[in-house]
């Protein structure tokens, strides 16, 4: 039975369960938690972000189709991709997930903090203070190094077991124990008391020649490994490149780790184009009119005179600006909506965003779309990144952390 959008936007704000696709939500699901709602009349300020909870979940189900039986690793990592770490994972898990991974171990206290029971990967370094909460919250640790025996130590004084997932480095050269070295690395923490491998992995360069040369060398670790005796337990390579463009790291592996497909954006310009999965955008940027006036002939706005009006000019001065995350570099060439109609964006400062108005009307209060739709017209993630001369990566995750998230 399918759920429909009023349904599932009913129950999530009674803080119910979401059962999704016909499937009932399992037991250790908790509700998503969403920002409050702000009425319009209310909200004068600050610029906001607003969440597509029906869109993450549409994308979850899209990637979880393309890959079948796998397992699915969600990426979390960057605060969500400048989405909301914790209201994210609430969501996916209510959705399903079961896998987690996060950029640093401060992503990972969040989460278990929030009531997350999924299995949660610190993709991060840590310290060995960090050991025993490492072992106590249950965290999976990316380990490549010999200071996976403080996490021996700390599992062995906790009588419990230290999850692992060991990094190969297969050609990417970043971080990783090299895969000439890495059966050796895989024996020598088997050995270790106190200590789980749940998982072998390594990242893909997305040089399509050289991925194939990376799965082969990741696959040659993990057979060494198991003609030792050793369990390695899940193997994984594909992020959201790999799952559109290298079949073989999905079909050969055991589990993909998709990142910025859940938040409803294409790994690349040419994965946008190609569009072999049907994803939907979960952000919207949005705020509200400061100040309208009208600029008379000579008379400028912004520092150093960023624009000079050449005649009587209506302009709104919006309130959100650089720190909020909003790229700099987009003054001069970007839009903002408002009454569903492009407006020049003349000057952006750390705080405000000064636009042309046109025959736009416009009055202090009203909404303003950054990123995201207004009546029939919009501005994707995509046409801010291109317009800025970056990645959709870059945009995301540039919005402030402090920005207020609500789930729409």
């Amino acid at each position: 039975m399918r759920m429909r959008r009023r349904e599932f936007l009913r129950l999530v704000a009674a803080g119910g369960a979401v059962a999704v696709s016909g499937e009932a939500a399992p037991a250790n699901a908790r509700p998503l938690q969403k920002t409050p709602r702000i009425a319009t009349s209310e909200r004068r300020g600050d610029p906001w972000l607003e969440l597509d909870a029906t869109n993450l979940v549409w994308n979850w189900r899209q990637i979880q189709q393309r890959v079948g039986e796998k397992k699915v690793m969600a990426v979390v990592k960057a605060n969500a991709y400048g989405h909301g770490l914790v209201g994210v994972a609430r969501a996916l898990e209510q959705a399903g997930a079961r896998h987690f991974l996060v950029g640093k171990l401060d992503e990972a206290r969040q989460l278990r903090a929030a009531g997350i029971k999924g299995r949660i990967l610190n993709f991060g370094p840590f310290g060995e203070a960090d050991a025993d909460e490492i072992v106590r919250l249950d965290i999976s640790q990316n380990v490549y190094s010999d200071a996976v025996r403080a996490l021996g130590r700390a599992a062995q004084r906790a009588g419990r077991r230290a999850q692992v997932h060991i990094k190969v480095d297969t050609g990417l050269g970043r971080f990783g124990v090299h895969h000439e070295r890495a059966t050796e690395f895989i024996e020598s923490v088997a050995g270790l008391p106190g200590m789980a491998i749940e998982g072998v992995f390594t990242t893909l360069t997305e040089d399509a020649e050289f991925d194939a040369v990376q799965l082969a060398r990741l696959k040659d670790v993990c057979s060494r490994a198991a003609q030792r005796g050793i369990s390695i337990g899940l193997r994984h390579a594909a992020s959201s490149a790999g799952i559109l463009d290298f079949p073989a790291a999905v079909s050969e592996l055991d589990m993909v780790r998709p990142g910025i497909m859940l938040y409803g954006l294409y790994p690349s310009v040419r994965a946008e184009k190609e569009h072999k999965l049907d994803l939907k955008p979960v952000m919207s940027l949005k705020c509200h009119v400061a100040q309208v006036k009208t600029l008379r002939a000579g008379e400028s706005v912004g520092y150093h005179r960023a624009f000079t009006a050449n005649q009587p000019e209506p302009v709104a001065t919006l309130a959100i600006g650089y720190s909020d995350g909003l790229p700099r570099t987009l003054a001069g060439k970007g839009s903002v909506l408002l009454a569903g109609r492009r407006c020049p964006i003349v000057a952006i400062s750390s705080n405000a965003t000064i636009v042309r108005l046109g025959d736009a009307p416009a009055a202090p209060a009203d909404e303003a779309v950054l990123v995201g739709t207004q009546n029939a017209a919009t501005i994707s993630v995509s046409e801010v990144a291109e317009l800025t001369g970056s990645s959709v990566y870059h945009v995301v995750m540039g919005m402030s952390a402090l920005l207020p998230r609500s789930v729409a």
